[in-house]
């Protein structure tokens, strides 16, 4: 399986890559740090899954943007857009250890964001992950899903 994992936190990067590596050892995970290099990436290279973070910096960090420019609330959802408008149907799962999303009065948490996700984004997204580093539940969450896109594929996982 080759997966795609875009995600801008060292420590939660970390811990997915490993997790995934341990459980998946055949599998070929290639990193993005960012929206931009993330949609890039997806655009220039066939994956079979991508893991995806919700909030995200849209550009890479650079001597010039040492942040990598403005963090979106919802990246994600941004990715999911522009994987609809280049009509790439990769298979995502959203891994977040955020609970609420945006800013007040319009926020949103995680279970209206997947409701959400799922009713516009339909042929891609899979579902969403609450990621906690003290917490392990994330972990069978996240296989479970992979597996059940892994059959879908027909891979064994």
């Amino acid at each position: 399986m080759k997966m795609l994992l875009i995600e801008d936190d060292e420590n939660k990067r970390s811990a997915l890559e490993g997790f995934l590596r341990l459980k998946l050892p055949n599998a070929s995970l290639d990193e993005a740090k960012s929206l931009q290099v993330g949609v890039r990436r997806a655009r220039t290279t066939v994956y079979d899954l991508v893991i995806l973070d919700m909030t995200l910096p849209n550009y890479d960090p650079s001597p010039d943007e040492p942040g990598g420019g403005a963090i979106h609330s919802f990246g994600g959802r941004e990715f999911l857009k522009q994987m609809a408008r280049f009509m790439i149907t990769t298979p995502v799962i959203v891994v977040t250890q955020f609970e609420k999303f945006g800013k007040p009065p319009a926020t949103t948490n995680l279970e209206e964001l997947d409701q959400s996700l799922r009713r516009e984004f339909s042929t891609t997204y899979r579902g969403a992950v609450y990621y906690h580093a003290a917490i392990v539940g994330w972990q069978q969450e996240l296989i479970a899903l992979i597996d059940s896109i892994s059959q879908e594929l027909g891979h064994s996982s």
